[in-house]
């Protein structure tokens, strides 16, 4: 899954935490000392601590999130293209047309003739041998190699969804996605066909699925490996240097908009060295938090700023698993969740993540930043709040619900006690000062937490871990944005979840049973509506406010906010431009 999202310039959204955190220390490469008003690059700031760590078409399950996810479709042009309206963009998608039988089962699809970087044409026998190299990975035992997007857009497993029987090349041109079942055309088409990016299989066939997927579980770290010579996407692979900076260069063979440019992303150590580097002009696409907004006035004149968010929503994540922690079974008492996410004050806690205004609360699966997309999705553009913050009405229900404040003024019930370490990523004042606000609301309901700061590729671990294994029980801030979901349904984002937990919220999962089915606009919009609802009343997560990221980009950079995608959670590079 992609855990969380964050605009390609963001500080604030993160993977499995609002603020992003990964390996590595200092900040700047020696290579980016150059001006850069004088130069053809636009150099961008990963959130803190973040580094790219995948460039594979098919996405490690342990890598899956936004910023490798950028550099992912700009090296491999996808079947499907999402649009920020939540569209097929035709412009940069593979395919050409795609129909359907009168069932909706089975779909073809008629590619562009685009060619990869080494002049090889793009070939139906390319896309659908990547198709099947992405189910081999999502249905066999034990597989070498698990793609990230499994269970979504009808790659199995999924929760009953229709899922994907085969591909197969029809000529040069065409591949035949067959299903198991009708489906909504926009479901497969975004959610199925969005993920796919095929690669060329005269470089990366081993004459099986099980020898293809130990390939890539080689090399999809090591940009350098010779497969990756042969892109189709409209930037190429230069160089790295790890946690410093990574470089792109454009794909003159690429068959949509070229890029200009040359892109770098630049590793940053926290939001005070990212800050330094925007002052110094190490970066000309940079981001401001809310530790940093005292001294904005340093980039007056330097930099224009502008506001951006991903089609997401930020909750925190409880592990139910009976066999997690002690406290984990406790999760599972929906009056426990309730009392949760009645301590939670969401303007306090948005304006510390976000700054004054920057925030808009949340009470459910609804992106709230995105009235108009929101209302054609959803059919609302939020869902009210069914447990206001009030700590002492929460402790009260706690109180109903047999639990009672032991010596140390912790609620316990029989051997469980409402006691736990809430994980975050590390690097960001921000969330530390976040939890400490939650800290002392929940300690006015006998909930103690311990707030403990680890890097992000820990918290992606601890994610991905199950049973007896996955010892933790909440995480701050976990969160989605909606891709591969990029057609808003809840099944394979929650089913996601339910592999990692082995307790499922069941009044949750049935609202979202039929959402991938064919029906009237207004029949899937209120299958939609009925999700959200069930996404507030039940919390699968303790929600939490969603907020705008400050950017600061070089007055000489062109198309950063206009071009960023809000479904795909990034910036279309190809098309931002430098004009001195």
């Amino acid at each position: 899954m992609k855990r969380s999202g964050l605009p390609l310039l963001s500080a604030a959204i993160a993977a499995v935490a609002i603020t992003a955190a990964a390996c590595g220390t200092g900040s700047g490469s020696a290579t980016q000392q150059a001006p850069l008003q004088k130069a053809n690059d636009v150099v961008t700031a990963l959130p803190t601590q973040t580094a790219i760590n995948d460039y594979a078409p098919v996405a490690n399950s342990a890598a899956y999130t936004p910023w490798n996810s950028a550099v992912e479709y700009m090296l491999y042009a996808p079947v499907v293209m999402v649009s920020g309206t939540d569209t097929v963009d035709w412009a940069d998608s593979l395919a050409k047309s795609i129909t359907t039988n009168a069932n909706d089962s089975v779909f073809t699809v008629t590619l562009k003739p685009w060619k990869w970087s080494n002049g090889k044409p793009i070939t139906a026998e390319d896309v659908a041998w990547t198709s099947n190299v992405l189910l081999a990975s999502c249905t066999m035992s034990n597989p070498p190699y698990v793609y990230g997007g499994c269970g979504f857009g009808s790659l199995p497993p999924s929760s009953g969804t229709p899922h994907l029987v085969s591909a197969k090349a029809e000529g040069t041109d065409k591949v035949v996605y067959t299903l198991s079942k009708a489906a909504n055309p926009a479901w497969f088409e975004l959610n199925g066909l969005g993920q796919i990016q095929p690669m060329p299989k005269a470089i990366w066939d081993r004459g099986s699925y099980t020898a293809d997927l130990k390939l890539l579980s080689q090399v999809f770290n090591k940009p350098t490996a010779s497969e990756y010579k042969a892109v189709s996407g409209p930037y190429k692979f230069k160089s790295m240097i790890m946690n410093e900076s990574y470089t792109f260069v454009p794909n003159p063979a690429y068959g949509g908009h070229k890029a200009t440019a040359t892109w770098i992303e630049q590793y940053e150590a926290s939001d005070a060295s990212e800050f330094a580097d925007l002052k110094k002009g190490v970066i000309n696409a940079g981001y401001v938090g809310p530790s940093m907004f005292g001294s904005l006035g340093d980039l007056k004149g330097s930099y224009n700023k502008t506001l951006s968010e991903g089609f997401c929503w930020y909750g925190m994540r409880l592990n139910s698993a009976s066999d997690s922690l002690d406290v984990g079974a406790a999760f599972q008492d929906q009056k426990v969740r309730q009392a949760l996410e009645m301590g939670i004050n969401q303007p306090q806690v948005g304006k510390v993540l976000y700054g004054p205004g920057l925030y808009v609360e949340n009470y459910s699966a609804i992106p709230a930043g995105f009235p108009k997309l929101t209302k054609a999705v959803f059919g609302v553009t939020s869902i009210p709040n069914p447990y206001p913050y009030d700590p002492a009405a929460g402790k009260r229900l706690l109180e109903s619900d047999g639990w009672n404040e032991n010596a140390q003024g912790v609620m316990q019930k029989g051997n469980e006690k409402l006691q736990f370490e809430a994980f975050y990523g590390s690097g960001s004042t921000e969330t530390a000062n976040a939890l400490i606000i939650l800290q002392e609301d929940w300690a006015k309901e006998g909930i103690k937490i311990t707030p403990v700061p680890v890097a992000i590729d820990t918290l992606a671990a601890m994610a991905d871990a199950t049973g007896s294994s996955s010892k933790w029980a909440f995480q701050f801030n976990s969160g989605w944005c909606y891709e591969p979901d990029f057609y808003p349904t809840g099944s394979g984002m929650w089913g996601w979840y339910a592999l990692q937990d082995d307790y499922n919220y069941k009044p949750f999962t049935q609202a979202i049973a039929n959402e991938y089915l064919p029906g009237t606009p207004a029949q899937v919009k209120q299958h939609m509506y009925q999700y959200a609802v069930a996404t507030a009343k039940d919390l699968p997560m303790l929600w939490l406010p969603s907020g705008y990221t400050v950017n600061e980009v070089a007055p000489y950079v062109h198309g950063m906010s206009r071009y960023f995608d809000a479904v795909q959670d990034f910036t279309l590079m190809n098309w931002v431009t430098v004009a001195h």
